[in-house]
């Protein structure tokens, strides 16, 4: 009965190592690290960063690994008092009033509303005036994206409100030029295009160019619109990230930036996968997403399923948890000596069956 069940015992032994074998070619989730969001988060908070704090760390609060950890809740809430302190506030508005620019939304409102407006275009374009005339360096952009917004806020009069997304876009560019946010890329298509703009006395060819940071202002807001146009290389690529704001929304900057903006590729590579699938892939970094891609939805978010369950629960004894507690634990050297062996095994049963019968 031993000899009848030896073969079979090996041979299953074999199929199994080859399976477990296979699987970590195609890819090996049990190598995948979470991220852990906190020393980036803290680190911004002592850089004063609170907006971006709270921004980058919210983005990983949806996961349970980050949310049920005491010390993740309590840095976010010291985050969410301190940005709505009526102090703090108050600081912001003083901040963008003075200074053109600030991190916060309270701030970026003061900053921005005087762009918007036609004395802001002046004040502006009056600035780079003096400058030239006293010899000091003229910024180029600055003048070009306020003569873009004088005849945009002229147009917007005739259009009956049409061209004012045009306006927003204008004004967003200047502040980020402010808070040197604008690609050199972008920088010298607009200062192009405001010379054709002067000449024909039309906006046609700057609104194809602005139309992306419209769409990307609307979806994910000031300072994130800027964070996303500051990686762009060129037109195509801008849209390709406006297309990419509008799947994922404000998590996009953060997303990108936690998986060295790869995840740019990946999401045009799977567009069927859903966006919570790939969120949370992506909270592994880029090798989350390369296993999300090689495994397939299902499969991957069933295997780290199983592997951030592992350590919290008790095994069930199931084949698939079997095969998936194998396939975290075996080492592959231990697998390769027992595919080697199972083939002298059988090899040698063969060549001892052969001199038998021969």
């Amino acid at each position: 009965m031993l000899k009848i069940f030896t073969p079979i015992f090996i041979l299953l032994l074999v199929m199994g190592s080859l399976l477990i074998l296979q699987e970590r070619r195609t890819f090996d989730c049990s190598t995948l690290v979470h991220i852990d969001p906190i020393p980036h988060t803290e680190k911004l908070v002592v850089e004063k960063k609170y907006a971006e704090a709270e921004d980058y760390l919210s983005f990983f609060m949806d996961e349970s690994y980050v949310k049920d950890n005491p010390k993740s809740k309590l840095l976010l809430k010291l985050i969410q008092e301190k940005r709505a302190s009526y102090g703090y506030q108050a600081e912001k508005v003083l901040e963008g009033i003075v200074n053109g620019k600030s991190d916060e939304n309270i701030g970026r409102a003061s900053a921005i509303a005087s762009d918007f407006l036609v004395i802001g275009d002046i004040r502006d374009l009056s600035i780079q005036g003096v400058n030239y005339a006293n010899g000091r360096d003229v910024d180029n952009l600055i003048v070009a994206l306020s003569s873009l917004g004088l005849l945009a806020s002229a147009t917007t009069l005739y259009s009956a409100g049409a061209t004012a997304p045009i306006k927003t876009s204008l004004s967003v560019l200047k502040y980020g030029k402010k808070v040197n946010k604008i690609p050199i890329w972008l920088q010298e298509k607009i200062i192009k295009y405001a010379k054709v703009a002067k000449e024909t006395k039309s906006l046609d060819k700057i609104s194809t160019l602005l139309q992306p940071i419209s769409k990307l202002y609307k979806r994910v807001g000031l300072n994130q619109t800027l964070n996303i146009l500051k990686m762009s290389k060129n037109s195509k690529e801008l849209l390709a990230l406006a297309h990419f704001s509008s799947r994922f929304g404000k998590k996009s900057p953060v997303l990108l930036l936690s998986t060295n903006n790869r995840a740019l590729q990946y999401a045009t590579a799977m567009p069927h996968v859903s966006t919570k699938s790939f969120i949370h892939a992506s909270t592994y970094g880029e090798n989350g997403l390369k296993g999300l891609k090689k495994l397939g939805e299902a499969k991957f978010i069933k295997r780290v399923r199983f592997y951030s369950n592992l350590g919290k629960t008790t095994y069930k004894g199931n084949l698939n948890s079997l095969f998936n507690y194998l396939l975290k634990n075996i080492p592959n050297s231990l697998l390769y000596s027992i595919v080697i062996l199972g083939l002298f095994y059988f090899i040698s049963k063969f060549y001892s069956l052969v001199k038998r019968l021969f």
